[in-house]
């Protein structure tokens, strides 16, 4: 799972210093268009004129934006190659690239032209744009080595180039080292955000992994809803067991490796009928399972959702075995409806979803009737009188049975 976690984070760390760049490269574009709108539209003063005179100053937007197409083709590189992996070592040499740039040109023009107060012009809020910028990465150090390279050549260009570093300095200084702390507080808390739903997923994937590969979406939302716990309480839910007749001569003259393929093959037709009707595989019998519908998730009519399912199962049963991919098998199903007391049972390190109840063991004899009659699929009258509408015409009613254990008699149907 912490494998699985870090690999999600990784590539979305890389999505979102892909989007940095392109970010980057938008603004200095603008830039760019900026400059060369004001050259043809508007009237410079000479001072302007002369500063963009200075070599280098019309190429560092160029310059900049040639480095970030750069680092996004490596990043677009990366993506196709799976290698999601961002070098922390990469990133801040980007930082240093990304704000030694601009010094250097801050720098240049302020010694070429000393009566030219660059204190005061736009050029200072670069500095803030990559600020601001750093917050994508979703890393506070890096936020910081950003604002700091930052108020360090600011502070040369004071101290070494103006010969001065007063109060407003130290102001303008500290500031663009405070806006650097905020952002990286900023990135913390956006990568706090994400990290709480990677763990969301990661959570979703332990509740899955909880009742098997057999749970439906379904169950494993309502499951999320309730933070992964599920309480003790009484349902109306269907039973069914399914059971496969004379596993234990078809066991008997098979290598262990044979009768794990067989299994696997049939309980993927079981799981798979299951899930489309809404239920859940409670427990693996060997020879068959036991399946609920109706909890943890309640149901309109868990027993026409246990009937069609039931139906579905014989249908894909006969289906596989004609298209030889089973052998010939022949299994038996006892359905029966009633409340039973659903939910966890267990210690802290272990625990186990529970049905209990009557209609559990109402069931499970059913099941075992289906031997006595030649049959397939049998079920209660209670589920009889809840699915009539939707089962064949060729449903029989077996009449009263009793069933061993029990005092009173059921009335069965076959179903199939």
């Amino acid at each position: 799972m912490k494998i699985h976690f870090q690999q999600q984070l990784n590539e979305e760390l890389l999505r979102s210093e892909k989007k940095r760049t392109i970010i980057v490269i938008f603004i200095f574009l603008f830039m760019l268009g900026y400059r060369l709108m004001q050259g043809f539209f508007f009237e410079m003063d000479k001072e302007t004129q002369i500063i963009q005179s200075v070599p280098g100053v019309c190429l560092f937007p160029l310059a900049v934006i040639s480095f970030e197409f750069l680092t996004l083709f490596a990043i677009n590189r990366q993506i196709r190659t799976k290698g999601n992996k961002l070098s922390l070592v990469r990133q801040y040499l980007n930082t240093a690239f990304e704000i030694s740039l601009p010094s250097f040109i801050i720098i240049t023009v302020a010694r070429q032209f000393p009566t030219y107060d660059i204190l005061k012009s736009p050029a200072l809020l670069i500095y803030f744009i990559f600020i601001i910028l750093s917050t994508m990465r979703l890393n506070f150090m890096l936020s910081f080595f950003c604002g700091m390279l930052s108020g360090a050549s600011h502070f040369i260009l004071c101290y070494f180039i103006y010969d001065h570093f007063d109060g407003n300095d130290a102001a303008r200084t500290a500031t663009i080292i405070v806006s650097s702390i905020a952002a990286g507080l900023v990135a913390n808390q956006i990568r706090r955000g994400i990290n709480n739903s990677l763990k969301e997923t990661e959570k979703r994937n332990k509740v899955e992994n909880l009742f098997g590969q057999q749970i439906s979406m379904e169950v494993a939302e309502k499951i999320l809803e309730n933070n992964g716990q599920i309480e003790s309480k009484r349902m109306t839910v269907a039973i069914l067991f399914v059971d496969i007749r004379n596993f234990t001569n078809f066991a008997a003259s098979r290598s262990p490796e044979e009768i794990v393929q067989y299994q696997n093959t049939f309980f993927g037709i079981v799981s798979n009928a299951v899930a489309n009707h809404g239920g859940i595989v409670n427990q693996f019998l060997g020879d068959g399972c036991m399946v609920t519908f109706g909890a943890p998730v309640s149901l309109d009519n868990p027993s026409l959702n246990a009937v069609k399912a039931a139906i579905e199962i014989n249908q894909k049963l006969q289906a596989a075995v004609s298209a030889g991919k089973i052998v010939n098998t022949i299994a038996g199903i006892g359905i029966h409806t009633g409340s039973a007391i659903t939910g966890n049972i267990g210690t802290d390190t272990r625990q186990q979803y529970s049905v209990t109840g009557k209609v559990v063991i109402v069931a499970a004899r059913v099941e075992q009737l289906n031997k006595e009659f030649n049959s397939q699929i049998l079920i209660t009258n209670d589920v009889y009188k809840n699915a009539a509408l939707n089962l064949t015409p060729g449903t029989e009613n077996l009449g009263a049975v009793c069933l061993k254990g029990f005092e009173e008699d059921f009335i069965i149907h076959r179903v199939a």
